[in-house]
């Protein structure tokens, strides 16, 4: 007899949970590749812990019992997330390709990473490749990525460091917005007044944002108070491309927005030679990451 303190297994939970669903110990039996004597041996095992009946046996199909019926909808969303992460340990510790991950903000990583990713895997068939966008630079720093992607100058901190994409930053919005305030592709802005400007929420001085930029092309700052702000570089190109609002744009990541016709691009346009995306590494000198970066270098 068992102990009423006594925990249920694992495998009669299964099975207990796979008769419900099936409503025969016969189909639980075939789904687990058992036999169904075992299926019910192990219900009832399950059953002597807890203290009484969960299954009719006499009915076709098998049904729950009442107090059956309330413990399966209790256990059932727990139990499939125990099935579940057992499954990804599984194939995780059974994954022996080459693992290496590539830190970066939304912003590039979601529109220079994510669109060259696929042809990525395709070039490094053995590799997984975990991507890790943040918005901070703290995590970005904490991450301990095999390749991360800074926005600023040469940090000179790690031990291989290449100027992916210089800073040039331009205004750019829909087609149908430009039409309506009167702007044409390749307009040079003289005054920011008036114009919707979309904004993200947070001012960091690695960025441009309106006021900076503006000062940094020598042209008439916005003066207009700001309503709402965006929290990422992503959700503002989006609001831009549905004719919201003007947005600025960097080169590299705006690019196939313009190509595509989703967007136009305006002036006038600030560089800066010494700042912009920075592919980082301390593994350069291995074979596995070298590779890769030669790979993200060649892409530019």
């Amino acid at each position: 007899m068992k102990q009423r303190n006594e925990s249920p297994t694992l495998h009669s939970l299964i099975a207990f949970d796979a008769t419900v669903k099936h409503g025969s110990m016969t189909l639980a039996a075939e789904e687990l590749g058992i036999s169904q004597p075992l299926v019910s041996q192990r219900i009832r095992a399950l059953e002597e812990v807890l203290g009484g009946v969960l299954i009719n046996r006499e009915n076709k199909p098998t049904t729950p019992t009442l107090e059956g019926t309330k413990y399966h909808n209790e256990i059932e969303r727990s139990l499939a997330t125990i099935l579940r992460a057992t499954d990804r340990a599984r194939h995780d510790f059974n994954d022996f390709r080459t693992k290496i991950s590539i830190s970066a903000y939304f912003g590039f990583a979601f529109h220079w990473l994510m669109p060259r990713l696929q042809r990525l895997q395709q070039a490094f068939p053995d590799y997984l490749f975990e991507i890790q966008p943040t918005n901070s630079l703290s995590d970005l720093i904490a991450s301990q990525a095999d390749i991360v992607f800074h926005y600023s100058s040469v940090a000179g901190k790690y031990e291989f460091e290449h100027m992916m994409i210089e800073e040039e930053v331009f205004p750019v919005c829909s087609p149908a917005l430009a039409n309506k305030l009167g702007l044409k592709a390749g307009q040079q802005l003289s005054d920011l007044n008036g114009l919707p400007l979309l904004h993200k929420d947070v001012d960091d001085p690695r960025w441009p944002n309106w006021k900076s930029w503006s000062k940094g092309v020598n042209i008439k700052p916005p003066t207009n108070p700001i309503g709402f702000r965006y929290n990422n570089f992503p959700l503002i190109v989006e609001a831009a491309v549905a004719g919201q609002g003007l947005c600025l744009g960097w080169k590299g990541l705006i690019t196939s927005f313009i190509e595509d016709g989703k967007l136009i691009p305006l002036g006038p346009v600030l560089k800066s030679p010494d700042r912009g995306y920075t592919l980082c590494s301390n593994y350069h000198s291995t074979y596995a990451i070298g590779n890769v970066i030669k790979w993200l270098v060649n892409e530019v």
